[in-house]
């Protein structure tokens, strides 16, 4: 048992998954601000209807 070797800290994927979560990360926050922009798009969108429908009837 003298001679046995750890390679736990020497394994790439480690690494590896450091790079992804970081890429995840990054992906999630990117993801986010577009629903974001959808969403203020979608609700301007309504309200402009819904402001030309109104005015339409008055």
């Amino acid at each position: 048992m003298r001679n046995m070797i750890d390679l736990v800290p020497y394994l790439p994927e480690t690494a590896a998954r450091a790079d992804s979560d970081r890429k995840e990360q990054r992906y999630q926050k990117v993801t986010a601000a577009v629903e974001s922009v959808v969403t203020l798009g979608i609700g301007a969108g309504f309200f402009i209807a819904l402001t030309a429908f109104l005015s339409a009837i008055i």
